[in-house]
């Protein structure tokens, strides 16, 4: 009971007994130490005496401080301690040991109505706070555990478990609180038979003072701890059974009471929509993996942009691998832009505002089919076609953008290849075959009137003319193969010296007085496909008699650091230094080239480069000091047993 209450109720006392009345802790500490051991015993109302006085003492509440006293005063006949005190005959003396231990009473029940209200505040307050726990949490297992565990907590009980029941009516999860470390040796949870199954069929709170005696009970499996005082509530979510508690041997008491089962009761509602709504959670989550799982999957990348603050809340892996680089979400817009350069297809930079999902994110723009180059984290650029749109609410405000986009560097490369050869062959290939229908038209008309050294210089130039249009024509197809990744490979052992000496005898034939020195070690073996390295090797020496027609060509091939090496010298004008980093690209040529009017796609060292590296080699260009141009390329050299094999 509150406090502030028993000095006024013993005021009133003392004024209707004509005595002092006195809360123990206000005494003198001899009277109140010889109330203490007057109440020792089992007596309602006990009569003692300290310092010559007699008093009267009455406890109303369990605990040291909850006793009352009357006096000091002295019974008739006996002689005074010295002051004046209260006079009582055993009449009136006992009249105020009636009168005390009514009061006595009174106090007690209003200490124990007191007690039982504050125990129903700190239980609300519980409730309060397991409201709060348990609705705070999102993922189910954690919902249920917190549920159980305040159900336990709230009610007072030793063990609690809380059923979830599945489609066919029986428990598919039970959860327990107070018997985890025992629940091993039990054994598998219950299906929801017996007590529990009454829950299952009639979802209403029970209550019972032994549930061993009820008929519906089956026993316990064994290791199982004993179990009597029971408490069973349903909840209830839109009127279906998504869970029962039950909770089992009251600590305090011998079995639960209504308070009990109404506290659980509420908790059991919010229990209801907290269990709700991490279902629900689950279910978005579920969905959430499945469609990332299937936009993971599509071929075409995909982003997914949200606003305040900008970010990218979504890439899947094609976008990452188009990117260059792992895009683990959230990212900030402006984090996400700064690692990749957009350039419009002109190659001039792309500004901030123009870029695609800027403009749909910022502006509500839908963008379809939009061209744009983009740069990767390592270095090499992309051709993208771009579509996107802006997410927008019932309101009509912008919450997001979505943005899908497609590789077609490829498609781009093969329009401006086929750009490039059709502005090529116009002009290459128009020379060979003139001169080819020229001299033929010429020998099939004017054969017998030609002098025999006319018709062999025509000759002559129908073969040399035949072979450049084969060279041309053989690129091209080569070309054609190796973009569209359709290169056959059928690496093997192979000689260097004979490939070396069989390409130098066409060039021999092809260019009867071109100076040609061979210097090539002895049982060099590379593992490689013979046919592509000898077309290589062919290119190189075509190319060296091309730009140094008459000068010495020098080749040479050795052995170093497991890599059998093969270079071809010329001695002509040599490349510019500015020049050597693009020498292997498509449709390169040479300044000099150019100003020369030497013929030619600038295909050949390109083909070249992508020969050597699908042999698992590399190619690179040397300027010599002394003047001309030496390309050297690599291969990997084949062991002794694979050679010999």
């Amino acid at each position: 009971m509150d406090a502030s209450l028993v000095p006024s109720l013993l005021e009133a006392l003392g004024l209707a007994l004509g005595l002092p009345a006195h809360a123990i802790g206000d005494l003198p500490p001899e009277p109140a130490a010889a109330a203490r051991q007057a109440l020792a015993g089992d007596a309602a109302v006990a009569a003692f005496c300290a310092g010559g006085a007699c008093y009267l003492a009455a406890r109303y509440h369990p605990g040291p401080r909850a006793v009352v006293v009357l006096g000091p005063y002295q019974r008739a006949g006996e002689p005074p301690p010295g002051a004046a005190l209260p006079v009582l005959d055993p009449a009136r003396e006992e009249q105020a040991a009636r009168a005390l231990a009514a009061a006595a009473e009174g106090l007690g029940c209003a200490a124990e109505l007191e007690a039982e209200r504050l125990e129903l505040a700190n239980r609300l307050e519980v409730v309060s706070h397991s409201v709060l726990a348990v609705t705070s949490a999102l993922d189910l297992d954690t919902v249920l555990r917190r549920i159980v565990d305040l159900a336990r907590e709230l009610a007072g009980a030793r063990y609690a478990a809380l059923g979830v029941p599945g489609h066919d009516g029986r428990l598919q999860a039970f959860v327990t609180s107070g018997i985890n470390e025992a629940a091993a040796a039990i054994g598998p949870p219950p299906q929801g038979r017996g007590i529990l199954g009454l829950l299952l069929a009639e979802p209403k709170t029970l209550r019972l003072g032994d549930l061993t005696q009820h008929p519906a009970s089956v026993g316990f499996p064994k290791n199982h701890p004993p179990m009597r005082s029971f408490l069973g509530v349903p909840i209830v979510a839109r009127g279906t059974v998504v869970g029962n508690l039950y909770l089992t041997e009251k600590v305090r008491g011998p079995a639960f009471s209504e308070e009990d089962a109404q506290l659980v009761e509420v908790l059991a509602r919010h229990a209801a929509v907290a269990i709700e709504n991490a279902r629900l959670y689950q279910a978005v989550e579920a969905q959430e993996q499945r469609l990332r799982l299937l936009v993971d999957q599509l071929p075409e990348a995909v982003l997914v942009l949200e606003t305040e603050p900008e970010r990218v809340s979504l890439a899947n892996r094609e976008a990452s691998r188009l990117l260059g680089w792992p895009i683990e979400p959230p990212v900030l817009l402006q984090d996400f832009l700064a690692r990749n350069p957009r350039l419009r297809p002109d190659g001039s930079p792309l500004p901030l505002e123009e870029i695609h999902i800027v403009r749909s994110l910022r502006q509500g723009a839908l963008v379809e089919r939009d061209e744009v180059r983009l740069r990767r984290t390592d270095g090499t650029a992309l051709a993208l076609l771009v579509n996107s749109a802006p997410l927008i609410s019932p309101g009509g405000t912008i919450n997001g953008a979505i943005a899908v986009f497609q590789d077609i560097t490829q498609i781009k490369d093969a329009e401006q290849l086929k750009d490039d050869f059709l502005s090529l062959v116009s002009h290459e290939l128009r020379t060979p075959l003139t001169t080819i229908r020229g001299g033929a038209t010429l020998l099939q008309r004017d054969w017998a009137r030609l002098p025999s050294a006319e018709r062999a210089d025509l000759l002559n130039d129908l073969s040399a003319e035949s072979h450049r249009l084969a060279i041309l024509i053989q690129n091209m197809v080569q070309l054609a193969s190796i973009r569209a990744g359709r290169l056959a490979l059928e690496g093997e052992p192979v000689l260097i010296g004979a490939l070396v000496e069989r390409a130098a005898a066409a060039i021999a034939e092809l260019a009867p007085g071109q100076p040609l020195a061979l210097a090539v070690a002895p049982g060099l073996v590379a593992e490689a496909d013979p046919s592509l390295v000898e077309q290589t090797l062919h290119i190189l020496l075509n190319n060296a008699v091309k730009y140094a027609p008459g000068a010495p060509i020098e080749v040479s091939a050795r052995r170093a650091d497991g890599q059998i090496v093969v270079a071809v010298r010329d001695h002509g004008p040599g490349i510019e230094a500015e020049e050597l980093p693009h020498v292997f690209e498509r449709f390169h040529r040479a300044r000099r080239s150019r100003a020369s009017q030497t013929p030619g796609l600038g295909l050949g060292l390109y083909l070249a480069r992508h020969l050597v590296e699908a042999n698992g080699g590399r190619i690179w260009i040397e300027s010599p000091p002394d003047g001309g141009a030496r390309i050297v390329f690599s291969l990997p050299a084949a062991s002794l047993d694979e050679a010999w094999a």
